[in-house]
């Protein structure tokens, strides 16, 4: 089994390789730096952005039928619980679940407890997990059963970026959503992992959403965070977009060095990083 599943990593990462050399011979891409993918609002300071924000960050029920979720403990003393909702994965007669996590940066919570899932009477459900990041974990490779990890990120196209100066102005390989799902034959993902930082990171957030790809998903765990001032506006139409997509947050978590930003409404106040699980409704 660990053989055939060496195997089946290196003939995906072959598909990758390829998929990533026709790009470029067909000039769909080129390098693109990171910050020429930047949609800044200028609209400074947005207090209504922020009100409307918060509010699109309450969980609700709705976002995961029986249940609050399922929480898995964070291994990190700077990183929020994250969780899942077991209701909206298949029951394991019918397929095993899939699960793709995007910027891991060594922390793999998410991933493996994806893996370890078993169901009430305590027989293994695991899913299979595909693990990216550029920036750390090595080559790729098969990190155990049903476990594969490529060093690949994610963009709105599939090509060459370059990184920023914290990564060495180093170029790497990224690819769509659409085009890593059709590399390894997944129609659907169960579940996705997303960290939303960088104004690209909530472009590719937003491309999702615009092109359809997120009605393939069924619950996102995302690690949100709310860096630059001057993209409230952009924050609160990404996220209403969400929810009028169907996704519902039944999770939501400061993470533990979050700032306060001077937004409350009642006894909900806004804080400038969250851990956030939504649920599909469209998926029922």
């Amino acid at each position: 089994d660990e053989a055939a599943s060496s195997f089946a990593a290196h003939v995906w990462v072959m598909r990758l390789a390829a998929a990533l050399s026709l790009s470029l011979l067909a000039g769909a891409s080129g390098r693109k730096r990171w910050w020429e993918n930047a949609e800044p609002d200028d609209t400074l300071g947005c207090g209504k952005c922020k009100v409307a924000v918060m509010r699109l960050l309450v969980p609700f029920p709705k976002g995961c039928a029986g249940s609050n979720g399922t929480v898995i403990k964070s291994t990190a003393a700077d990183r929020a619980a994250s969780a899942y909702c077991e209701s909206l994965f298949p029951p394991k007669m019918k397929r095993q679940c899939v699960v793709y996590s995007f910027g891991v940066d060594n922390n793999l919570d998410f991933d493996k407890a994806m893996l370890a899932r078993k169901d009430p009477a305590g027989v293994p459900i695991g899913c299979r997990v595909m693990s990216f990041d550029p920036f750390c974990c090595g080559a790729a490779q098969v990190l155990a059963t049903n476990h594969q990890f490529a060093p690949v990120g994610l963009a709105t196209y599939d090509g060459l970026m370059e990184a920023g100066t914290e990564q060495g102005n180093v170029s790497f390989p990224v690819f769509t959503l659409r085009t890593l799902m059709s590399s390894n034959e997944d129609p659907k993902l169960d579940a996705l992992r997303l960290k939303v930082s960088s104004a690209l990171e909530w472009k590719g957030l937003k491309n999702l959403i615009n092109l359809g790809t997120i009605q393939e998903i069924r619950q996102l765990s995302l690690n949100l965070q709310f860096k630059d001032e001057d993209m409230w506006e952009e924050y609160r139409l990404i996220l209403t977009s969400l929810r009028a997509a169907g996704f519902v947050p039944f999770y939501v978590a400061k993470q533990p060095q979050a700032s306060y930003l001077q937004v409350q409404e009642g006894s909900f106040q806004l804080y400038s990083s969250y851990e956030v699980a939504y649920g599909n409704v469209n998926v029922r």
